[in-house]
């Protein structure tokens, strides 16, 4: 067989295809043929001050991506400590649960996506080209052309997965509360925020099938059954939390059965993921497939779960044999796409499409098919820029950008902690909580988090003005369900940057807006993500008038410092919107 490398281009007025075939590819790579492996591309690039690149998927550290290389490798979020002085991560600052081998060029008009599963490297620090290196051959590479005349927002439409993902009309109408230590502590729990006036769509359950205590902190043991010691008869409890208070009941998955000890052979493959050893479920073996299904469909959906957690897919490691015969080095950044289609087709078998809802941190090109709604990871529970806060909103907008992942939120008040006695400690503060949850009122999907210490951490329940405060973040969510609703069927991502909406691209695109973002089309947030502030600067990037979301006060093009005490984070609605009665509601909330 003669081996070789063609590249064939297409060109049409949108979009710009140069496909890289080769004889027999796959056969070849099962077959060890000498083949072309590795390939540079380089794409031509205007000055650091006239070009910004954004996409990769989730990014923590860097909106702009020029002048950074970034890794399309699915893994483990960097975690920064240098902000606090308690330590640094050893991983580099640019992985992430979720790259996509995707980026924009908003100044120069095109969005450009690598079709292919292997290890590469978006350099973007040369000022003349953008070098991208391909560790095995992608089979397209695409650029898709946005048109003089067009806007970004109809630009990103484009991108957009058909048919649209939907979510269940139930999680719109409040808060997922995440309460965890059995069945009595959830009631109680329950009990006290609804005597609150908290609206309630669900509670997560992430310890409904037992847990287990390691140095880390509380994890969730996985068998993936319900435990009758913490939570007797739960199918009956799930239905009468259902009628009791009219939340439905959200459980958590992994694509792992934990195994009591390492087993000494070469024939089970087992991940530590500390203090507990995790074995691989074979997701390219169609009987294991199916039987990882069967056990979603049995212990989850036909107990009434309404939704879960699907954790991971990143860990696959690259030196594992799967069933598929397809290299480790090919197949690790699928995972997480096989995964959520495993999770996916448990869904559609059992005809709750419309009923049950997964979320997911873990992916990469292609999961939009399955998965409708992701978040962004284990942030730390601070105000850190790197990996706290910030970092969370930063990588929601990224990912927007990258191309069909629509939905996306974050762990209100972030995961991860410690307490290392006298030496350092990182522990939830009310003012986190607050600022994080003022700003998720401003999204798709609520939902808090305990973290990894959560008898450390202040909760949801901390004192009567922690569960006023939630309790009026969860209503003003549940009364934008209108809004919101809409805002999903117009196929962009729920949170995008101003610059997908704006013209006035040098303020849109500066680093001290970043974080600013738009919900939909018509509400513009400017979170707060700082500590100790009570007042905010805000940048109008459009002429025409912005109301004040608390205040009703009008505002138009430039920049403004607005006052921004707990609980009103710096929102603004168009002046012309056709929602402009339910936004004036909310300044009496």
């Amino acid at each position: 067989m003669q081996s070789g490398l063609r590249l064939t281009f297409t060109l049409d007025k949108n979009n710009v295809d140069i496909d890289i075939n080769q004889n027999s590819y796959i056969q070849s790579i099962i077959e060890d043929e000498d083949i072309v492996k590795e390939i540079w591309f380089r794409i031509k690039a205007l000055p650091f001050n006239k070009e910004s690149i954004y996409g990769c998927g989730q990014q923590y550290k860097y909106s702009n991506l020029r002048g950074k290389t970034i890794p399309i490798w699915v893994s483990e979020q960097y975690h920064e400590r240098l902000d606090n002085g308690a330590g640094s991560s050893l991983l580099p600052k640019t992985t992430t649960y979720h790259p996509e081998p995707s980026f924009i060029s908003p100044q120069r008009g095109y969005v450009f996506v690598a079709y292919g599963s292997a290890y590469a490297r978006f350099d973007f620090q040369n000022e003349h080209y953008h070098q991208l290196h391909f560790t095995n051959t992608p089979y397209r590479l695409r650029f898709f052309l946005k048109s003089a005349d067009s806007d970004y927002l109809s630009f990103l439409k484009r991108l957009a997965p058909h048919p649209l993902p939907t979510l269940p009309d139930w999680v719109h109408s409040g808060i997922i509360l995440s309460i965890q230590g059995g069945t009595e502590t959830v009631e109680q729990k329950m009990k006290e925020m609804v005597e609150a006036g908290t609206a309630v769509a669900g509670i997560w359950v992430q310890d409904w099938c037992g847990k287990r205590i390691t140095s880390f902190g509380k994890r969730v043991f996985w068998n993936w059954q319900y435990s009758d010691i913490l939570y007797h008869n739960l199918p009956e409890k799930i239905q009468e939390w259902k009628r009791l208070y009219n939340s439905s009941f959200l459980a958590y998955i992994n694509p792992y059965i934990a195994i009591r000890q390492k087993i000494e052979t070469n024939e089970i493959y087992q991940i530590d993921f500390g203090e507990f050893f995790g074995a691989i479920i074979d997701l390219t073996f169609p009987l294991a497939f199916e039987w990882y299904k069967n056990v979603i469909r049995k212990n989850l959906i036909d107990i009434e779960v309404s939704g879960w957690m699907a954790d991971f897919g990143e860990y696959l490691p690259v030196d594992v044999r799967v069933h598929a015969n397809i290299s480790g080095e090919l197949i690790h950044n699928l995972w997480s796409v096989l995964w959520a289609k495993c999770n996916f087709e448990a869904i559609r078998d059992a005809g709750k499409t419309e009923e049950v809802v997964f979320f997911m941190r873990a992916g990469y090109l292609g999961i939009q098919k399955y998965c409708p709604l992701f978040w962004s990871g284990d942030q730390s529970v601070d105000f850190a820029s790197d990996d706290g806060f910030p970092a969370a909103i930063r990588s929601m907008l990224n990912l927007g950008v990258s191309g069909g992942c629509l939905y996306t939120h974050s762990d209100i008040g972030g995961y991860f902690g410690f307490d290392r006695g006298d030496e350092s400690k990182l522990i939830r503060s009310k003012e986190l909580l607050f600022r994080w949850s003022e700003m998720g009122a401003f999204n798709a999907f609520l939902r808090t988090h305990e973290g990894n210490r959560p008898d450390l951490n202040v909760q949801f329940d901390h004192d009567n003005e922690t569960k006023a405060f939630m309790a009026r973040t969860s209503r003003i969510y549940a009364y934008l369900k209108p809004y919101v609703k809409r805002t999903l069927q117009e196929g962009i991502p729920s949170l995008t940057p101003m610059w997908i909406h704006f013209n006035d691209l040098e303020q849109a695109l500066s680093d001290k807006y970043e974080l600013q973002y738009m919900f939909g089309t018509d509400l513009l947030v400017a979170p707060v993500v700082r500590p100790n502030v009570r007042k905010w600067t805000v940048y109008i990037p459009s002429n025409e008038d912005w109301l004040h979301l608390w205040s009703n006060e009008k505002y138009n093009k430039g920049e403004w410092e607005i006052d921004a005490p707990l609980g009103k984070v710096p929102v603004f609605y168009r002046a012309t919107s056709q929602w402009s009665n339910l936004f004036k509601q909310l300044s009496n909330m």
